[in-house]
Formats: C-alpha cells, sequence, structure tokens
C-alpha cells in the first residue's frame, strides 16, 4: 500500500463521515469508516482508491493531515486543533492557491509549478515561512509546511513535484468552502449589541464558544 492510497483512503473516510454524520450513531459511523478504509485500500481493481486517484489525480500531504483532523472531529465531536489554528491553515492554502493555480495556468511567463521540482531557495522559503508560523504559535500552519518538505524530500507520493505534496484542487475548495462556512457560523454564533459601552472581545469570545458548539454539533 502506497502513501498516495493512504492518504485517499483517510479522505474518502473523511468524506463518508460527513455524509453520514446526522444518520448514524458514533459506533456507526466509526463500523462505516472501517469498512469504507479497508475498501479503499484494496489492490486494484477490487479497492476504491486506486479508481479515485485515477480519476480525481491524487491527493496531497495537507489533504491527508486534514482528512485525520476531520475524522476526529466527527468521531469526538470537538477538534483537537483550536478553531484559530485551522482558520489560519486554510486561508493560507486559499490564499497560496490565489497564487499559484492562475500563474501556473498562463497568467504570467512565470511558472511557479517549475520551482517545485527540487528548487532549493523555494524549499527554503518554506521552511522559514514554518518557522515563522512556529514562532506565531501557528502550529497547524508549521506542521502542514514541514510534513509537506519531509515527505517530498523521502519521495513518499507518486509526484516528483513539491507542489503536489503541498496543495492539490480538492482541498482548496474544501478548505475554502471550510472558511465560508465558519464565517457563516461566526455571523450567526454573534450576539445582538445589547449595550455601546459592550466589550468588543468579550463578544468574540462568546461567539467562538457557540461556533465551538455547533461545529460539533454540524
Amino acid at each position: 500500500m502506497t502513501l498516495d492510497i493512504l492518504v485517499c483512503a483517510l479522505v474518502l473516510v473523511a468524506v463518508q463521515l460527513r455524509i453520514s454524520a446526522s444518520l448514524l450513531s458514533v459506533r456507526g459511523r466509526i463500523i462505516l469508516s472501517v469498512v469504507v478504509f479497508v475498501w479503499a485500500v484494496l489492490p486494484f481493481p477490487w479497492g476504491l482508491a486506486p479508481w479515485v486517484i485515477s480519476y480525481l489525480a491524487g491527493f496531497s500531504i495537507t489533504s491527508g493531515l486534514l482528512a485525520i483532523l476531520a475524522i476526529q472531529h466527527r468521531i469526538a465531536g470537538h477538534y483537537w486543533l483550536p478553531l484559530k489554528q485551522l482558520r489560519g491553515a486554510c486561508l493560507m492554502l486559499v490564499l497560496m492557491a490565489l497564487w499559484f493555480y492562475p500563474m501556473s495556468m498562463g497568467s504570467s511567463y512565470a511558472d511557479p509549478y517549475a520551482l517545485g521540482f527540487g528548487n532549493f531557495g523555494f524549499s527554503t522559503a518554506l521552511l522559514l515561512l514554518g518557522l515563522l508560523a512556529w514562532v506565531l504559535r501557528a502550529y497547524a500552519t508549521c506542521l502542514i509546511l514541514v510534513a509537506a518538505e519531509l515527505a517530498f524530500g523521502a519521495d513518499l507520493l507518486v509526484s516528483d513535484n513539491l507542489w503536489d505534496y503541498l496543495i492539490d484542487p480538492w482541498l482548496v475548495l474544501w478548505a475554502a468552502g471550510w472558511l465560508i462556512r465558519d464565517r457563516l457560523l461566526q455571523a450567526r454564533a454573534m450576539p445582538a449589541p445589547q449595550q455601546p459601552s459592550a466589550s468588543g472581545n468579550q463578544s468574540r469570545e462568546s461567539a467562538d464558544n457557540a461556533l465551538a458548539a455547533r461545529s460539533s454539533k454540524s
């Protein structure tokens, strides 16, 4: 079983848990997750993951990490990672994609995809960005950048380009959708101002608490 298959299996389990969240009990979701995972990692042509990869291409290391987080959330009912950390990681992925994909598809003469073929400067810049994220205590962002670099250095995926370890189109769509959903939940959880002298920090804290509760139930 290759890492590409394992990452795809984790993504499929996360999708299954999202679909069955309101249909099955926690025990039922766990049993179904085991069935989906085992089915996904079976060799071609019986396995589900090889078919998904053949049609949708491979998933990045980041997709695997966030799939693990989504699986934990759907089973435990809460994120072990603070929502602020997850927001920062998703925002980084979306901003990176907004720069990367248009330029890679010809909006500029520069080709950022070429930097992923072992460019020392690009790899160093990502590691420095990861170090900055660690200093700023954005641990999720740091973990994503370091994990992608380490997996690329060990040549764990089929692709030989660092970008394919870091992001993929399906991951970017998920991150963008998560940010939009998170923003809508924040807006709903934010209480209406009662007094002009009410503290903004207290309102934000109440909104985050309500948002965490809504995320656990959804």
